[in-house]
């Protein structure tokens, strides 16, 4: 590969944006190029963290129309493709006027719209830059994947990315912007436009630079925690600059120190207590904190590696490849890192992300009063990533052929441990674990390590609020699997949830956005899981009348199950008769099955015995099923009206069968009356 001389680079175009995970490895990787002659441009998206950061660098910026990969078939990919047509054709002309000799792009929507207008000229042969990319997750998004065709060389964070770049990924690890480096605590101090009191244990918190909900809810909640510990304590919180209709980061947080605190408590924080949208000196802030709780993105983490610090991680779940989680458990696994996850969470039968702020305190007060663990996991974190990718990307570029080794490891691949599994193939594992222990079937037996359990749990439950119906799917059968009975509530709020489809959906047969495959698994996941409560009493008595047949079914099999343990189960008899004249052979012999269940001799006898010449013999098996199991309940006062009314039974099937099953119960049910009607005599 020929590679440009140094000297002769002296137009620098960097693109990529939207939070400062994209921006600042831009910035570092830039920062190789320095010199009295070179001329920069950074191409970005308004409102994006690049509007805020890149001219505090002293670099120009343009501004070009795109907007995120919506995915699957939104209304919103029109307005995806439009915004990225125009922000196409504007970048033609800025890259026709600037005449860059090289172009980075990091990713994010943002620098879509350079990465093809630059492929498009030089295609036909109007601009000479070479191209170059970086990809900072362990899993690339979509956009990414695609502009990886089309540029020179793909630089890596991890290893484990190479694939998805076959001939053009390059290992390097995170560049990291010259100023993010160790420096005495005391200088970095002075710096600060705030005082900070003597004697503090300092916490540093942020969600990255678009802020996240999550953790600055959580950390609001758990200041009435922490307030007894106000003169130990200093907190500098970043809440971050995401102002949106739907969400304002620095509104929100405000409102919720005011809704949650009396003006009392109000002052009394305000002495331990720091927050604003943003800071643009984070290296100084990371010298001086004792603990950082963050979110797990690759450019956070190598920050807090390169700096040494011990910290809380709170991985935000369903991003691509879970890429989070992944990079969060690697470092926990180190001993760098102690990890809190998000709960999914039902309030008025809506799900979201939550963090207990009584949780979060008391993470925070285990790890900062223990001098010792502190030391030992910012030692751990100094070691995890590799601290050189800026070196390696420059000498790659000067053409030094041993540039090419050395990103960073994240474990990627399943080696026999259920934790590192994908969801599918944890799935499969679990229900052949199901079926080969049937009843002693433990979860807690096949998962040894707890806190792996509670990971999969979480997991697990984070999938509920996947937009993929398929996912959301999987999720309800991984908690029934790992015996997640503390989500009860939340699959019970996605079960009744009935939001109705578009049009067009229900023109090929889909009703509500929680298709019949979720409500039917999360009725099978909640026989699984044991549990009886007036709210799942509520979801089987919907489920018999659900417009899903494979519902209708397993609510009478789950009705069945829990049986004389349903406080409503004379409620719910005269729905599971309705179910006995279903067009569907499931649904009616699952109800047929459930009356024996909980009917009694006034009500399930009577519709029972009146289904002796239905048509298909396994309906009139699962009747006389239901027949036996009222017997054997002991809700029968009179045998007699049986042994007349099942004489009239067809006991004849239109298939050959070695065992006649039908017959066989019909012999036990008979036998069962006999002994029945003796004991009666002998009394």
């Amino acid at each position: 590969m020929v590679h440009l001389p140094m000297r002769d680079i002296k137009r620098v175009l960097l693109t990529g944006g939207g939070t400062a995970g994209h921006v600042n490895p831009a910035l570092a990787i830039g920062s190789i190029f320095a010199g009295a002659g070179t001329r920069y441009l950074f191409v970005g998206v308004r409102g994006g963290v690049e509007e805020d950061v890149v001219p505090r660098e002293g670099i120009p910026i343009r501004f070009v129309r795109a907007s995120r990969y919506p995915g699957g078939h939104s209304p919103e990919m029109i307005k995806f493709l439009a915004n990225l047509l125009a922000g196409s054709t504007r970048s033609v002309f800025i890259l026709l006027r600037f005449r860059p000799d090289i172009i980075v792009g990091t990713g994010g929507y943002a620098s879509a719209p350079i990465m093809i207008a630059a492929a498009f000229l030089k295609k036909f042969r109007l601009l000479r830059a070479r191209i170059y990319m970086h990809e900072q997750n362990a899993v690339p998004g979509k956009l990414n994947r695609l502009m990886g065709r089309f540029v020179h060389q793909v630089f890596v964070t991890f290893d484990e990315t190479l694939s998805h770049f076959p001939g053009k990924g390059m290992p390097a690890g995170y560049p990291l912007r010259k100023q993010i480096s160790r420096k005495p605590r005391d200088e970095a101090a002075r710096k600060l436009d705030f005082d900070i009191p003597l004697g503090r244990k300092i916490i540093l918190v942020f969600g990255g630079s678009q802020g996240s909900r999550v953790i600055n809810r959580a950390l609001v909640d758990a200041l009435g925690h922490l307030l007894p510990y106000r003169d130990s304590l200093f907190l500098i919180h970043g809440v971050g600059l995401y102002c949106k209709k739907e969400y304002d980061a620095l509104r929100d947080t405000e409102e919720r120190l005011r809704g949650s605190y009396s003006e009392a408590q109000l002052k009394d924080i305000e002495s331990f207590y720091i927050y604003r949208p943003y800071f643009y000196d984070i290296d100084n802030l990371y010298a001086v904190s004792d603990l950082v709780v963050a979110r797990a993105g690759a450019g956070s983490l190598n920050e807090i590696s390169a700096m040494g610090l011990p910290a809380l991680i709170i991985p935000k779940s369903n991003l691509p490849g879970n890429h989070q989680v992944l990079n969060a458990r690697s470092m926990e696994a180190a001993g760098a890192v102690d990890i809190l996850y998000e709960q999914i969470t039902a309030k008025n039968r809506a799900l979201s992300e939550t963090v207990s702020g009584e949780k979060l305190a008391e993470k925070l007060l285990s790890l900062v009063h223990d001098r010792e663990r502190l030391e030992k996991m910012g030692a751990l974190s100094r070691s995890f990533f590799n601290k050189d990718a800026l070196i390696r990307i420059e000498k790659y570029l000067r053409g030094e052929p041993e540039a090419r080794t050395g990103g960073d490891r994240v474990s990627m691949k399943s080696d026999g441990d259920f934790a590192l599994a994908d969801n599918h193939a944890l799935l499969m594992r679990l229900e052949r674990e199901a079926e080969k222990r049937r009843h002693e079937y433990r979860p807690e037996k096949v998962i040894a390590r707890p806190q792996d359990l509670e990971y999969l749990k979480y997991r697990a439950a984070a999938l509920l609020l996947h937009p993929s119906w398929r996912h959301r799917n999987l999720g309800v059968k991984l908690l029934g699997l790992l015996g997640a009975k503390e989500n009860i509530p939340e699959m019970l709020a996605l079960y009744s949830e009935r939001k109705p489809v578009p049009w067009y959906k229900r023109l090929l047969g889909g009703d509500f956005e929680q298709v019949g495959f979720i409500r039917r698994n999360i009725l099978t996941s909640l026989v699984r899981l044991d549990e009886i409560s007036p709210g799942i009493e509520e979801a089987l008595a919907a489920g018999i009348t659900d417009p899903y047949y494979e519902v209708r079914a397993q609510a009478a099999h789950a009705v069945a199950h829990f049986g004389s343990r349903l406080a409503s189960a004379q409620n719910l008899v005269d729905g599971i008769k309705k179910l006995l004249k279903d067009t569907n052979i499931d649904v009616t012999v699952a109800a047929a099955e459930a009356l024996g269940k909980i009917g009694g001799e006034t009500d399930a006898l009577p519709a029972l015995l009146g289904m002796w010449d239905t048509r298909l013999w396994k309906v009139r098996s699962a009747v006389l099923r239901g027949i036996l199991n009222l017997v054997k309940r002991g809700v029968i006062e009179n045998p007699e009206t049986i042994e007349d009314g099942v004489e009239k039974f067809i006991l004849t099937s239109t298939d050959f069968r070695p065992h006649f099953e039908i017959k066989a119960v019909y012999r036990h049910l008979m036998e069962l009356i006999e002994t029945k009607k003796e004991k009666r005599i002998v009394r």
